[in-house]
């Protein structure tokens, strides 16, 4: 059983209190209540204005009358108003004692809850095409994902995490006519089919654009691929085994959790078998040679589901993945992670989906472009970023500041240090972005070790580690010790399951990695000021190395929502 957190029984006893005074006309919600700005001026406040505006009250009046009235109570110190706001201050070593005890027991279980229990949720993301690189685009994706299941998990839901892999599209068909049209006989370099395929699909694009026996045949490769029979099923296999491999050694990097993987090429038959049964019961119609459903009522145009040319689109694909999705699962709720350029099409799939009779609560959980400073990326004229040649780069700059901190370091040891420290700086760069707002990714910027980044966090871990490990006596909570130094870290840590409640609810993402943040920043000042070890100190020393270890787990559970796992030294 999830137990109730400190900071929810906290805001419990300030409701009692308020409600003791202001009288049966109003009663005030958890959801009013709020945080002072300055720690200094307490741990929770209460703004008076919807109060005061039901009463006829001016609100700073009525906030000075109830904090004069509201006196020390329980956990309670003392009550003040500041404006219209009623601040409360709680009992500093009670509330401490209660918050790091709660810490110390739930351990790597801390701010989990049951919000979502008995719910089943499908999360589908990480969704890249065979036959093309994974870029820095694609990272946005597996972020959003991997935070999203992580948080809903947190709070209770059982989490379908599944993929869907587009292996037989128009984009696969044109590496395959390239490969024989103009590369013919040739062959990658193991350990080089990504970049090879990539080439093949640029070329193609590029004699396509002006070429209409070009796209002519591209077509009728596809159109053959989709039977499952032909002479370029050997090509194909071939080529998406060299795919497949590069994906699956990516997902790995990443650690993404894949409950189940939907593949496009499994789903050909279902789609043309819904395709049929839409037209015989005239949902769909024959559109100048293609096939649509007409969604015009609903300001959605037409949904195009097979070109004129007889090959399938991924709009009439994705119809199929949706029944089979149903069918393996009941769910209470299903998320699919895409961009925000899909949101069209992923409303004519839900519009469509009602029109068959398949009511799936469907949500498209979507994260706009990933631009760098240098402008836009194009995987048709190659002009993308690839993963592993950012990824290459980013440990690159991690090594050398790593071998700089520490040249006593073996070779190995700097570059697992590097490992860690550049994919927490592609991640934390992603996940700390809100994912409806365009995200410019720069590379000096998200290795830094200073500021919002990722090797900032691990940094804060580290040196956090390395204090504890250092420590001559064990932590352990002393009353009277904590002051207003220690106040708004002990604040900070309260808020965390209330944070994850949140950001979970609202699916409101970055709200995880802007807390580590935040947390991280306090620490560094409070390091910075207060001496945490002092051997002619003990109490002191060893209450003070508890809020350290609360913040350590704290803060370690938060990086890894996103992913990522602390180190010991760095």
């Amino acid at each position: 059983m999830i137990p109730q957190y400190t900071w929810t029984r906290v805001q419990q006893e300030v409701l009692k209190a308020l409600k003791a005074h202001i009288g049966k006309g109003y009663s005030p919600t958890i959801d009013e209540l709020t945080t002072p700005p300055d720690s200094s001026m307490g741990e929770i406040a209460y703004p008076c204005f919807v109060l005061a505006k039901g009463m006829g009250r001016n609100p700073t009046e009525l906030a000075t009358e109830l904090s004069a009235k509201i006196g020390p109570k329980g956990m309670i110190e003392m009550v003040t108003s500041s404006g219209p706001y009623v601040n409360v201050r709680l009992k500093l070593d009670v509330f401490a004692g209660e918050v790091l005890k709660e810490i110390q027991l739930s351990g790597e279980r801390y701010g989990h809850q049951n919000i979502g229990k008995g719910r089943r949720v499908m999360v589908e993301y990480a969704n890249p095409n065979t036959h093309k690189d994974i870029h820095v685009g694609h990272v946005r994706n597996f972020v959003v994902g991997f935070l999203t299941i992580q948080l809903l998990r947190t709070v209770g839901y059982e989490v379908v995490a599944t993929s869907y892999i587009n292996d037989l599209g128009n984009n696969v068909a044109r590496c395959i006519w390239s490969m024989n049209a103009l590369h013919e006989g040739e062959r990658p370099e193991p350990g080089h089919e990504m970049e090879f395929l990539q080439k093949l699909y640029v070329d193609a694009g590029t004699v396509a654009e002006t070429d209409e026996e070009a796209r002519t045949q591209i077509s009728e490769i596809q159109r053959t691929l989709e039977t499952g029979r032909g002479p370029w099923q050997k090509a194909w296999k071939e080529s998406r085994a060299w795919s497949i491999d590069a994906l699956q050694a990516v997902f790995k990097e990443f650690r993404l959790p894949i409950d189940r993987q939907y593949y496009e090429s499994d789903l050909i038959d279902d789609t043309k078998k819904i395709v049929r049964e839409l037209q015989e019961q005239g949902i769909a119609k024959l559109d100048d040679g293609a096939i649509i459903v007409d969604l015009s009522d609903e300001d959605l145009g037409a949904n195009l589901l097979v070109k004129s040319d007889g090959t399938l689109l991924y709009n009439a694909k994705d119809l199929a993945l949706a029944v089979r999705k149903s069918s393996d699962y009941a769910l209470d709720r299903s998320l699919i992670v895409v961009d925000e350029r899909q949101s069209l099409a992923m409303r004519q799939l839900f519009a469509t989906l009602k029109r068959m009779g398949v009511h799936i609560p469907y949500e498209h959980l979507s994260y706009n472009f990933v631009t760098l400073p240098e402008g836009a990326m194009s995987s048709r004229k190659g002009t993308i970023v690839r993963y592993d040649a950012l990824r290459n780069q980013l440990q690159h700059v991690a090594a050398d500041e790593t071998q700089e901190r520490h040249a006593d370091w073996s070779q190995a040891r700097v570059h697992e240090a590097a490992k860690a420290i550049s994919h927490a700086a592609l991640v934390y760069a992603m996940a700390k972005q809100d994912p409806k707002k365009d995200l410019t990714f720069c590379i000096e910027e998200a290795v830094a070790f200073e500021g919002a980044t990722g090797p900032y966090l691990l940094y804060t871990t580290s040196r956090i580690s390395s204090l504890l490990a250092k420590a001559s006596m064990e932590p352990a909570m002393h009353d009277g010790i904590f002051g207003d130094a220690e106040r708004g870290l002990v604040r900070q840590l309260a808020l965390y399951p209330s944070v994850v409640a949140t950001a979970a609810m609202r699916l409101a993402l970055s709200d995880i990695p802007n807390y580590a943040f935040g947390l991280a920043q306090t620490f560094s000042k409070y390091y910075n000021d207060v001496r945490i070890i002092d051997d002619a100190k003990p109490a002191a020393s060893a209450t003070r190395l508890a809020l350290c270890r609360a913040i350590l787990i704290t803060l370690s559970h938060a990086l890894r929502m996103m992913g990522l796992e602390p180190i010991e030294e760095m």
